[in-house]
C-alpha cells in the first residue's frame, strides 16, 4: 500500500504538546478532517498531473501515448475521478495515526515506478483473409476479422516510470497546520 503517515509525533512540537491534552475523540475528528483535505488535494494534483512537489509527471512513452490516445482519447495518465486509483483512494484513522493511501494493487508502481514482468501467455490473434485465401500480416479488431489463430506471446518486462501522486506539498503542510490550529483553538475556547 502506498501511503503517508501523520502522527502527533510528526507535528510541530507546540502542536504535539496540545495534541497530548486533546481528548481521543477530538484527535480522531482532527485527523479525519486532515484526511478529507488530503484526499481532495491528492485528486486535484492528479488532475493537474503533478507530483506533490509540483513537478510535472513524466510523459507517457510515445508508443503507449499513441495507443492510449487511440483507445481512450482525452483520458489523463492516471484518472482519479471515480475510476482507477481515485475511487480506491481513502484515509483511515487508527488510534493517533492517519493513513492516506489506496488498496489498488497498481498504486505503488505508479508512485515509485519499477519493473513489471509479464508472463508468457496464449491469446487469439485476429486477421483478415482475402478471397484467394491468403491471410494478411496485420492484426485487426475481432469484429473486422474473418480469420483467427492462437498465438503465444512470450514473457517480457518493461519499466514503469514513477509518477508520484501521493504525498504532501508545502501548501498541504500549511493547510494541515491550519486545520490542526482550528481544532486546537476549539480546545481552548471550551
Amino acid at each position: 500500500m502506498a501511503n503517508i503517515e501523520i502522527t502527533k509525533d510528526t507535528a510541530s512540537p507546540g502542536i504535539a504538546k496540545a495534541v497530548r491534552t486533546m481528548r481521543a475523540d477530538g484527535l480522531r475528528l482532527m485527523l479525519s478532517d486532515i484526511g478529507e483535505y488530503l484526499l481532495r488535494a491528492t485528486r486535484d494534483r492528479a488532475a493537474r498531473q503533478v507530483a506533490p512537489d509540483g513537478s510535472p509527471w513524466a510523459p507517457l512513452s510515445p508508443s503507449y501515448k499513441k495507443y492510449k490516445d487511440r483507445k481512450r482519447p482525452g483520458v489523463p495518465m492516471l484518472k482519479f475521478d471515480f475510476h482507477m486509483l481515485g475511487d480506491q483512494l481513502a484515509h483511515q484513522v487508527v488510534g493517533d495515526t492517519l493513513f492516506v493511501g489506496t488498496n489498488a494493487p497498481y498504486g505503488a508502481i505508479h508512485q515509485f515506478g519499477g519493473q513489471i514482468n509479464r508472463p508468457a501467455r496464449s491469446t487469439q490473434a485476429y486477421f483478415r483473409q482475402d478471397r484467394s485465401g491468403e491471410v494478411g500480416n496485420r492484426f485487426v479488431p475481432r469484429k473486422q476479422s474473418n480469420f483467427a489463430q492462437w498465438v503465444t506471446v512470450p514473457a517480457y518486462q518493461y519499466n514503469m516510470t514513477a509518477r508520484p501522486w501521493l504525498g504532501l506539498s508545502l501548501d498541504d503542510e500549511r493547510e494541515i497546520v491550519a486545520i490542526a490550529s482550528d481544532h486546537l483553538a476549539g480546545l481552548f475556547s471550551e
